[in-house]
């Protein structure tokens, strides 16, 4: 079955960045390491534009399996209100 997720871009041998709801700002990085005992191994890596605020965020066994885990921002205030949903900042007195 046929991914409707957008291909990752190959940057190069061993890494791809993911593209979602911003056009120009990757959403993540896929590495792939190869492991002596799994195979290969690719890495999901939440995109920073400083590399010390990357994080680690999963790990699949290909790169479509990968691309699958890096899910799209859900459109802003689409969540619906409910009881204590958002939190309020005051405090009801009694």
């Amino acid at each position: 079955m046929a991914s409707s997720l957008p291909k990752p871009i190959r940057v190069d041998g061993d890494t791809w960045v993911c593209m979602r709801n911003d056009p120009a700002l990757p959403k993540a990085i896929i590495r792939r390491y190869r492991d002596v005992k799994r195979g290969d191994v690719f890495l999901v890596i939440k995109w920073a534009l400083d590399p010390a605020d990357q994080q680690l965020m999963s790990s699949a066994t290909s790169l479509d399996a990968a691309n699958a885990l890096v899910r799209f921002d859900p459109p802003a205030a689409t969540a619906p209100a409910f009881a204590g949903y958002p939190h309020s900042t005051s405090r009801p007195t009694q």
